[in-house]
């Protein structure tokens, strides 16, 4: 297990959010990013707010870099509207969906 913790940066860039097994985008404020994930504030809901364990798609557009990325990540902790997410590699979203599933 790494303990080493990744510096994180202040930042106001806004992100587009999808939840996969869940229809529609939500819209967050990203107020710190690092190399290994980010917390965000939700702005805007619609009938879900993503939990821990959650697998999200993440669109970000780095004004600053007139840039914009597309992310996997997982929500590792939330409360209220704010998460805190994981990134994770794309083939890697499937392999833990699966791994969701078969627990049922």
């Amino acid at each position: 297990m790494n303990t080493t913790t990744a510096k994180r940066y202040p930042t106001k860039e806004v992100a587009h959010l999808e939840v996969y097994g869940h229809i529609g985008t939500l819209v967050a404020n990203v107020r710190n990013l690092s190399t290994s994930g980010a917390f965000l504030e939700v702005v805007s809901q619609g009938d879900y707010v993503p939990q821990k364990g959650d697998l999200l798609s993440m669109t970000i557009k780095l004004s600053t870099l007139q840039r914009e990325h597309n992310v996997s990540a997982e929500v590792v902790w939330s409360k209220d509207l704010g998460l805190g997410i994981c990134f994770i590699n794309k083939g890697e979203v499937l392999e833990r969906m699966m791994a969701k599933s078969s627990g049922f």
